[in-house]
Formats: C-alpha cells, structure tokens, sequence
C-alpha cells in the first residue's frame, strides 16, 4: 500500500479519516496488517476480556477516546495499531500497558516509516 499517497489524500490528522481513505484502496492480501472499522469493537471486546491491573482498562480507553484514539490496524499476530492526531500505538494483543510503544507519527507518517524499516518496534516484525 501507497502510504505516501494516502496521506496526500489526508485533509486532516484524525484516525477516523485515515482510516476511511485505506479502506477506500484495494486491500492488499499479503500485508502484515488488516485495516477494518470491526477492529475497534474487537479491540473494545478484549478490554473487557482481559481486564486486569496490567492491562488497558476500559476507564483508559475511554480517556484516550476523548482525544480521537482510534484503533485502525491489526497485525497477523493480532496486536494493534492505534492513533490519535499526533501519535501513534502499537499495542500488543496482551493489552499488557507496559508493552505499549507510542510514537510520536501520525498513523500517515508512522505507516511510511514502518514501511521504510524506520521503527524500532518489540512487538512489528522487521521489513
């Protein structure tokens, strides 16, 4: 996938607009990662599910929503990408809160460097 394109399509920052610009493109069935609206219910599901003092809590996540977190991405090995304007998540399946990466990249931008093997992630395979 052309990330450099879709973020010229961008008008905005907003996960939700990123979001809906991918799942305009033709997906591609290879990829490490599946873009889907669905992904934020499942993610919200295992909150739930998970819920301990180690993991992302349901007040948490409620909390970063009110900044326009959005979870738009998850991996084969079922972790999760996430963002809000100026930032971007890498959360692992565990949900466990130390193990979150955030970067300081729109998903645009964290997207195009992950893509040109420029993040150093525990949880992404490498390129």
């Amino acid at each position: 996938m052309d990330f450099k394109k879709i973020k010229e399509q961008l008008s905005d920052r907003k996960p939700i607009s990123f979001l809906k610009i991918i799942l305009s493109q033709p997906s591609e069935k290879d990829s490490i990662f599946t873009f889907s609206q669905t992904i934020e219910n499942q993610f919200e599901t295992n909150v739930n599910y998970l819920l301990s003092e180690e993991t992302v809590s349901p007040e948490e996540l409620s909390s970063w929503k009110k900044n326009g977190f959005l979870v738009v991405a998850q991996t084969i090995d079922g972790d999760y990408i996430a963002g809000i304007e100026k930032q971007t998540f890498v959360i692992p399946v565990s949900l466990y809160k130390s193990d979150i990466e955030i970067y300081d990249l729109t998903l645009s931008d964290f997207f195009i460097s992950y893509s040109e093997g420029k993040i150093e992630s525990q949880i992404l395979p490498k390129i």
